[in-house]
């Protein structure tokens, strides 16, 4: 996420990112880009925020990470399982399949895997 953002706005809008977002979320604050004191600042939004919070001067860009991608673990006999109730309720089993793996997190594949081992 890349946020354009007033010096006089700055701490509190990585506050409440920090806040929203995580304070472990990682980030830069960018000043003066292309120009001659341009400043990159990297961490996370809490210590971008203590930071700006002494107030910061110049034309601010701030690149907010990606969320981390969590780990789903689901057993292959529930996935089987949510998958058998879908075609049961009439719905075919590639689009149960499709349904089951969005629901959960998880590729396609995975719930195919658990609905063939689950025969």
């Amino acid at each position: 996420m890349v946020l354009f953002e007033a010096p006089h706005r700055l701490a509190a809008t990585l506050t409440d990112a920090a806040e929203i977002l995580g304070p472990d979320r990682p980030a830069a604050a960018c000043r003066e880009m292309t120009k001659t004191y341009e400043e990159v600042r990297r961490g996370t939004l809490a210590e971008l925020a203590a930071w700006a919070a002494d107030g910061v001067r110049g034309e601010i860009t701030v690149v907010v990470g990606g969320a981390p991608r969590r780990a789903v673990e689901a057993d292959p006999t529930e996935l089987a399982a949510a998958v058998a109730a879908r075609e049961q309720a009439g719905t075919d089993r590639k689009a149960a399949i499709a349904e089951v793996a969005q629901e959960v997190g998880l590729p396609k594949r995975v719930v195919y895997a658990a609905v063939v081992a689950a025969r």
